[in-house]
């Protein structure tokens, strides 16, 4: 019976082995499999070219909106230092939680995490010097509404930069494309509505893949 005992623990023991070895063959292959999907945006979306063409300086406040789980906001918050800051908003809180966990194994400390509203990304008024947005635009149910507040954050020199989908760059470049959805990405409907949200285009950079850069400024008109 003893013998039985010893054999049926041995048993329990290797399968306990074998689940842990799984366990961590799964998280190694999901490592893998995110640093790969950073990899090739990295080739794609040139966070560094993209930060370098819209003016992100050291000691400046940025508002990455729409910042998901903060692929732009770690870029954005080493570029501005400990003398700039970053804020981080989004209505995904489980995304967010991904940055606050990374600042605080990090230590970093210039990321201040928004948890906003669906028409409200919830950036203080006046407060910062540039306003992010990647890909983020065709998703917001009302972008001219969404927009007008935005032009309320921005310090009196601030400007929005939107990094966004360019529906004939999708065309020839990627294959997983949904055409039905072109109208969203197309010059003339990003044109309407920072139009529509009191902004206008200054100007509009071409160098990224997939997307078009639009720097944009409050209307003076409004």
């Amino acid at each position: 019976m003893k013998r039985f005992q010893n054999k049926t623990i041995h048993v329990i023991s290797l399968l306990f082995l074998a689940l842990c070895l799984v366990g961590q063959q799964e998280h190694e292959d999901e490592q893998q499999r995110q640093s790969d999907r950073h990899r090739n945006r990295w080739q794609w979306q040139m966070p560094i070219r993209v930060m370098d063409e819209i003016g992100v300086k050291e000691g400046m406040t940025v508002a990455d909106v729409g910042a998901g789980d903060g692929y732009f906001t770690f870029h954005l918050a080493e570029r501005v230092g400990n003398s700039g800051k970053v804020l981080a908003s989004d209505i995904d809180n489980r995304a967010l939680q991904v940055i606050r966990d990374r600042c605080e194994e990090k230590g970093i400390q210039n990321i201040s995490v928004i948890l906003g509203k669906e028409n409200d990304p919830l950036i203080p008024h006046n407060s910062v010097d540039i306003i992010l947005m990647v890909n983020v635009i065709h998703l917001i149910e009302n972008p001219s509404d969404y927009l007008k507040k935005l032009g309320q954050n921005l310090k009196p020199d601030g400007y929005l930069a939107i990094v966004q989908w360019d529906a004939e760059k999708m065309d020839s470049e990627s294959t997983g494309w949904d055409a039905d959805d072109r109208t969203k990405y197309t010059l003339r409907t990003n044109l309407r509505n920072i139009y529509d949200g009191d902004f206008e285009v200054v100007q509009i950079k071409d160098f990224l893949p997939m997307q078009l850069i639009y720097i944009c400024q409050p209307s003076k008109s409004k």
